[in-house]
């Protein structure tokens, strides 16, 4: 008897007939494709490299800073005699900027290396009644003393901090003295205000139940302020207990009865209407 014999096709794969693939020549555009995506590959490689390594070198800046730091981490200078030469890694730096900026790959090193302001931003909150008077309720974040600080437990109201800082970042290079020489640098400020007010709505309340619940014998106050309290720092060779300077800004206002929301414009140094609370 002959031995059962299993067929995949109808014409048996053998060494005379080998398996090929039906189409051995990729078209032009699959080609183009892979270099496209080789050549993209390359260019991140190379791109990742020397933007870290350009900030290093010693630049003239191209023009005025984009935010109003009070210095860069960028090198400033020259590093060669050469013109041609300088010229050349400033023109390579515009071009590393500018790719950093379409790509969304801006590098923000400034957030722990030098770039950081003299001094801190807290947000408090601030009731007013009818009658004129006024309250205000600190952030839990704001040391009561700023000689000994509380020891905080990490990881412990990591959500009410970080929902609490979305209002701060925004102005938190805006101090006062840069607000009184460059009002224009943050005429976007009641926009910000007008996309968050919704989250600022909420701040506010639960911080006015927050309040009413320590001062039970308080009416409901009127309008309700988001401030800003710009506290000074010591530098490194001062004394921590040396004199701290406090100046507050509002950023944002509710007004409980309507849900109305409006923002504080520092170039007209005024309140303007932002909508209604969603």
């Amino acid at each position: 008897m002959c031995p059962k014999v299993c067929y995949l096709s109808e014409t048996p794969v053998t060494r005379d007939h080998p398996m090929t693939d039906p189409n051995p020549n990729p078209s032009r555009v699959r080609r183009g494709f892979a270099v496209l995506v080789g050549l993209f590959a390359t260019w991140q490689l190379v791109y990742i490299v020397a933007a870290n390594f350009v900030v290093f070198v010693p630049l003239r800046p191209s023009g005025p800073p984009l935010e109003p730091i009070t210095y860069g981490y960028q090198a400033k200078g020259t590093f060669t005699t050469s013109e041609p030469l300088q010229r050349t890694a400033e023109r390579a730096n515009d071009l590393l900027t500018f790719w950093s900026e379409v790509s969304g790959q801006e590098q923000g090193w400034a957030m722990f290396a030098p770039g950081t302001p003299p001094y801190s931003v807290f947000a408090s909150t601030e009731f007013q009644w009818d009658d004129g008077t006024r309250d205000t309720l600190l952030s839990h974040y704001e040391p009561r003393t700023y000689t000994s600080t509380a020891y905080r437990t990490p990881l412990v109201q990591c959500r009410h901090f970080h929902f609490e800082s979305q209002f701060v970042i925004p102005v938190w290079y805006a101090s006062p003295e840069v607000i009184a020489e460059r009002p224009d640098l943050w005429s976007d400020l009641p926009d910000i205000v007008r996309a968050s007010r919704r989250e600022i709505r909420a701040w506010l309340d639960s911080r006015l139940k927050e309040y009413l619940a320590n001062n039970p014998h308080r009416n409901r106050p009127h309008v309700v302020v988001l401030k800003h309290r710009y506290i000074t720092t010591p530098k490194p060779d001062e004394s921590p207990d040396s004199l701290r300077t406090v100046t507050e800004r509002p950023f944002a206002r509710w007004w409980p009865d309507t849900n109305a929301v409006d923002a504080f414009d520092v170039t007209k140094m005024e309140f303007v209407p932002v909508g209604v609370a969603p």
